[in-house]
């Protein structure tokens, strides 16, 4: 069995794991401090947890660019993963616009200074959390394909 350079280790999939688990914990912690808005008027939660959300999702980008997209480019081998990943990092430089936008909102939204009504602010929030579980999702899923191919020393599209 051939060992790659580009092969995922145990801490780096652990990192991974754990930046998905904190984003998809934060993004239910989100929810609820949204649920619970009327019962909590200085919104403490929802600022502190606004504060959140910029700098965990980049450190969680990060580590995908550095370890998993180069695992899986150097696995797949074709223009397929290429642009893939592309459409990846794309999402991610979306993400964290929204991200920032959101964080904004809420933290406008904590000091009552936001004009937006709270129906548009809930729907903001919640369609950024779904396209994130979405974004999640996929990346579990491309991490499990690459940890199979490299158990199998095999391409992905092989």
């Amino acid at each position: 069995m051939t060992v790659s350079t580009n092969a995922l280790n145990a801490p780096d999939i652990h990192r991974l794991e754990a930046n998905h688990q904190k984003l998809l914990g934060l993004g239910f912690q989100l929810e609820q401090a949204m649920e619970e808005i009327g019962t909590d008027p200085k919104y403490a939660d929802l600022l502190r947890l606004s504060g959140s959300i910029v700098s965990l999702l980049k450190d969680a980008h990060d580590l995908e660019e550095q370890v998993l997209f180069p695992g899986f480019d150097h696995r797949a081998g074709s223009c397929f993963s290429l642009m893939m990943i592309e459409h990846l990092k794309a999402e991610h430089r979306y993400d964290r616009l929204a991200a920032d936008e959101l964080r904004l909102t809420l933290t406008a939204l904590s000091e009552h200074r936001c004009t937006l009504p709270f129906d548009t602010i809930a729907r903001m929030l919640f369609s950024f959390l779904e396209c994130l579980r979405r974004h999640v999702s996929t990346e579990k899923l491309l991490m499990e394909v690459l940890l199979a191919a490299e158990a199998e020393d095999r391409e992905i599209f092989a």
